[in-house]
């Protein structure tokens, strides 16, 4: 099977080819940024209840391609483990949003991660070539103490080294805290069903980008995130573990995910037509809803 990677920032992991809409002509040509702003709060939740998307890639993802439908490519998002698929996460993008690994790619040893809510990627002349969000991964070539040289599914270019290392800030004394001053530039921002950048997160997007930070692979979905990672004792809890809400009082299908920040609260992506937010673990909906914690991160601290 063909390996193919991402070239537009973030790009749509849609279920169906034949749900598009005006506003999604926007993501399909590239520009995540305004079709995330400007949808209408019933446009985001459209997306949701008619099944249209179930993820995003971000630049520079890795997939195999499984099927091309003239402008649609049908892919398998590698680096997304599901259990729907033991490669990945499949599921359909426009094929202009795809290109092959350059050499410099397949040859490199190192890699980077954008640490930063955005950033500009520059050519080789110092112009922008395109917008990265928080969590696009990078083939390192070359740094000095201002660029970091990479190869990316547009040639040869250059982040600023800032942007690839957690701001000093936002760094905790572990991981979980450092994902959790992370998280908290996103309050506010709104929910978008399938999300995983900086443009808009849904609860397990959320989730699943902030480990993405710290280097982490999580499961892409909340139920698959519920069954992984170490279960944690409720009185065990520590900044930056996940919280699992489900169906029938905490024993059904895992619905909902946030995470633990201290003080019986956790941060969340909450729902269509919500937004980022902070809530307190004792409101009816949660505390009747509690289906366990699990951590995936390293309690080491940062150093």
């Amino acid at each position: 099977m063909e390996k193919l990677r991402v070239k537009v920032p973030v790009t749509n992991l849609w279920r169906s080819k034949d749900k598009i809409r005006p506003i999604d002509q926007k993501i399909l040509a590239g520009n995540a940024k305004d079709w995330s702003t400007e949808m209408s709060d019933q446009e985001t939740i459209q997306l949701c209840d008619d099944n249209m998307i179930d993820s995003q890639l971000l630049f520079n993802d890795k997939v195999i391609l499984e099927e091309q439908d003239g402008e649609w490519s049908k892919v398998i998002a590698v680096d997304q483990p599901t259990h729907q698929n033991s490669k990945g996460y499949p599921g359909w993008v426009p094929t202009a949003s795809l290109t092959s690994a350059s050499t410099e790619q397949e040859n490199a040893v190192t890699s980077v991660t954008i640490c930063v809510k955005s950033t500009p990627l520059y050519d080789e002349q110092h112009s922008p070539l395109t917008e990265l969000t928080l969590g696009t991964k990078l083939e390192k070539l070359t740094a000095d103490n201002c660029k970091v040289k990479v190869a990316t599914p547009l040639g040869i270019g250059f982040v600023d080294r800032k942007a690839t290392q957690i701001p000093e800030e936002l760094v905790g004394k572990n991981d979980g805290e450092t994902m959790v001053n992370i998280s908290r530039q996103f309050l506010g921002m709104r929910y978008i069903w399938g999300g995983i950048s900086s443009y808009g997160y849904d609860c397990s997007g959320l989730a699943y980008g902030l480990h993405r930070v710290i280097g982490v692979t999580i499961p892409r979905d909340a139920d698959d995130q519920q069954l992984s990672g170490a279960p944690i004792e409720v009185d065990a809890i520590r900044p930056g573990d996940l919280i699992f809400f489900a169906y029938e009082h905490g024993t059904g299908s895992v619905h909902h995910v946030g995470m633990y920040i201290g003080n019986g609260e956790m941060i969340e992506s909450r729902t269509p037509r919500k937004k980022v937010d902070i809530a307190k673990l004792t409101e009816p909906k949660f505390a009747a809803e509690y289906a366990g914690y699990r951590r995936y991160w390293n309690q080491a601290e940062n150093k």
